[in-house]
C-alpha cells in the first residue's frame, strides 16, 4: 500500500482497535470486564448500498462461490451478543473476524484470488 493511499488511515483505524482489545484485556480482566471486538466484512448497510462498488463488492467472488450475500447488521449482531453473553466468558482481548471465511481463505492461498487484498490488509507481502 502506497504511504498516500487514501485507505491508510481506514486501515490504521482498525488496526488500532485490534490492538487496543488485545492490549486492555488484562487491565479490563483485573477489573472483572472482559474487551472483545469484530471486524466484519461487508455488511449490507445502506451506507453500504450508497457505496455499493467499493463495499459490497469486496470478496463478492468468494461470497458466491460459498453460497452467502454480504451480512446483515443482525448477521454481525448476533456475533457481538454472544460475545457479550455468559457464553462467551472465557473469551477476551479477541477480535473475532466476521467474514464468512474471506480473510482466512486468502491468509491460507486457499482462495488465490483473495489472497493478495487480505494479506494487504494484514501487512503480509
Amino acid at each position: 500500500m502506497e504511504s498516500n493511499s487514501p485507505n491508510n488511515n481506514y486501515f490504521f483505524s482498525k488496526q488500532t482497535i485490534c490492538y487496543y482489545v488485545s492490549a486492555k484485556a488484562f487491565e479490563f480482566g483485573k477489573a472483572g470486564v472482559r474487551i472483545n471486538a469484530i471486524c466484519p466484512g461487508p455488511t449490507d448497510t445502506p451506507l453500504a448500498r450508497a457505496n455499493e462498488e467499493l463495499w459490497l463488492s469486496f470478496g463478492s467472488d468468494f461470497r458466491a462461490d460459498i453460497g452467502v450475500e454480504a451480512s446483515s447488521p443482525e448477521e454481525q449482531g448476533d456475533v457481538m451478543a454472544f460475545l457479550g453473553s455468559y457464553a462467551a466468558r472465557y473469551i477476551s482481548g479477541q477480535t473475532i473476524i466476521t467474514d464468512a471465511g474471506l480473510a482466512g481463505a486468502g491468509l491460507t492461498d486457499t482462495y488465490p484470488s483473495a489472497s493478495p487484498i487480505v494479506k494487504m490488509l494484514y501487512g503480509i507481502k
